[in-house]
């Protein structure tokens, strides 16, 4: 993978992302210890691919680094011992890392000040759209793990089992779907799910502004 070229950059982490999205549907299949390390191992390979194909600086790359060792003790820690905290620390890790990732991608696609529209640019702009919907996945989990019964229609287990519920039930969300199978049951989760309904079209109207922005300084200039 080429990390130094800033034209096709994006490709490969969406794919990364989608990829994920598409084999936590498909890790309830596996025994529940081998699903659960797959899908870890997952997670670190889009990590991984994060570091090699964004155009990233020193600092984002040690950033990168050190949430994949992060993660790598809590998870390995939990699977030796058992400690009741490590979920909670693996998924802050792991909101941090997405969060980061997030911020690094908008930064460069929607407020690079290119006047040029590019197919690098649409990538990066869905790449930001996978990862608010994984972002609000990992909160849901976060809330389930202080209040068990946060949503109606979602049963607590370990985040490994749910990751795959909560992100069908992020994305639902953010698109204003609201099938309705699942609903949000405390305050908490409630202010979660209006704040990405509202936070998911704010998102859409930043990128059409951003790209007809470009667009109409490109025949401007």
């Amino acid at each position: 993978m080429e990390t130094d070229n800033s034209h096709n950059n994006f490709f490969y982490f969406p794919l990364a992302l989608v990829f994920l999205l598409l084999f936590s549907a498909v890790a309830d299949s596996f025994p529940s210890k081998e699903s659960h390390r797959a899908l870890q191992g997952v997670i670190l390979f889009t990590e991984i691919v994060a570091y090699l194909s964004l155009n990233l600086s020193r600092r984002w790359r040690v950033f990168i680094t050190f949430m994949v060792v992060l993660i790598l003790i809590v998870n390995g820690i939990h699977e030796l011992t058992h400690w009741t905290v490590a979920p909670v620390i693996s998924l802050t890790t792991a909101l941090i890392f997405y969060c980061g990732m997030a911020y690094a991608a908008a930064k460069q696609v929607l407020f690079s000040g290119k006047r040029e529209i590019e197919a690098n640019t649409i990538v990066g702009a869905v790449a930001v759209y996978l990862l608010l919907g994984i972002i609000w996945s990992t909160l849901y989990l976060i809330t389930l793990e202080f209040w068990h019964g946060a949503f109606n229609g979602l049963e607590y287990k370990n985040w490994n089992d749910n990751f795959a519920i909560t992100t069908y039930f992020s994305y639902v969300t953010m698109t204003t779907l609201g099938y309705g199978d699942i609903s949000p049951a405390v305050p908490v989760s409630r202010v979660l799910v209006y704040l990405q309904a509202i936070f998911g079209t704010f998102y859409m109207a930043v990128v059409v502004a951003s790209l007809i922005g470009a667009r109409t300084s490109k025949h401007t200039h």
